[in-house]
């Protein structure tokens, strides 16, 4: 299962992009029909579920703000 942040721009999502990958965990950035439907022009940064709580983490260490998140198949 894909676990999508939506983050609230493009230089979050690529910043987002680059931490994650530092970290072992690679990614793709998405404008998706689930990511507009829940912020019209955010965008959103796809990852392997098991991720999650880590990825949850270094965002907060890296002060990288979250809109939400969405369960993809």
């Amino acid at each position: 299962m894909k676990k999508t942040i939506v983050l609230s721009s493009v230089t979050y999502a690529l910043k987002s992009q680059e931490l994650l990958k530092a970290n072992g965990i690679y990614t793709n950035i998405t404008r998706s029909k689930a990511v507009k439907s829940v912020r019209g022009c955010g965008y959103g940064i796809s990852f392997d579920a098991t991720y999650y709580e880590k990825v949850m983490q270094l965002f907060e260490q890296n002060s990288i703000p979250i809109i939400g998140s969405i369960d993809e198949k």
